[in-house]
């Protein structure tokens, strides 16, 4: 006896269709008809959208170079920092003297904060006693940069490149700068026991 193979027809007859015949597609597959949703149109728009931003960010940024990545801002304005380092160098230094590190010496509330300071950020490589880790020993009668106040300050402020003495000035703010100098000139001569004397023997500040 021959099989008769049911089959499902592709196509469905208009007059077989429901009514909402007008969202059903006109072919079916295993039976199944497909309604015709077409995607709302805020979506579309938004797509759309998206793609002439795209156009429009790639010809802003990188072909007519208008506009600047976030990096190219970052270093222009690293730049513009670096350029203007000399002149607020000369800034601070204006009223950094002998005299004025030697009379600030002799104020209690400068030196009180200037060891806070130097607790929080120095005693790490100097030790809590000055008497130096992985930096010099503060207290004896030698300095490794110059031999004077100012020299101090000046290391203290901008560092010694390829050290581990870092820029405290580009970290902190001035006041704290200054007295942190200010603290470790007063520690010369104390002598604590600790690491080797290091630099040039410098003797007791000038009067």
């Amino acid at each position: 006896m021959a099989t008769v193979k049911a089959t499902t027809p592709d196509v469905i007859p208009a007059d077989t269709e429901a009514a909402d015949e007008g969202h059903l597609m006109h072919h079916a597959y295993d039976g199944i008809r497909e309604y015709d949703n077409p995607l709302p149109g805020w979506w579309r728009m938004i797509f759309i959208g998206t793609i002439v931003f795209s156009v429009f960010y790639g010809l802003y940024f990188h072909v007519v170079r208008w506009g600047k990545s976030p990096d190219e801002k970052y270093a222009a304005a690293l730049a513009s920092y670096d350029g203007k380092r000399e002149d607020r160098e000369k800034a601070e230094l204006a009223n950094i003297s002998e005299s004025a590190l030697a009379q600030k010496a002799g104020d209690g509330a400068i030196l009180a904060h200037g060891k806070d300071v130097f607790a929080q950020r120095c005693a790490s490589c100097h030790g809590p006693q000055a008497a130096g880790l992985i930096g010099p020993n503060l207290t004896d009668a030698y300095q490794k940069h110059g031999s004077t106040r100012v020299d101090i300050f000046k290391t203290v402020r901008a560092g010694v490149p390829g050290t581990a003495m870092l820029a405290w000035g580009d970290q902190l703010p001035p006041n704290d700068v200054l007295a942190a100098a200010v603290f470790v000139s007063t520690l010369r001569g104390t002598n604590l026991p600790g690491k080797p004397p290091e630099g040039a023997p410098v003797g007791p500040f000038a009067p």
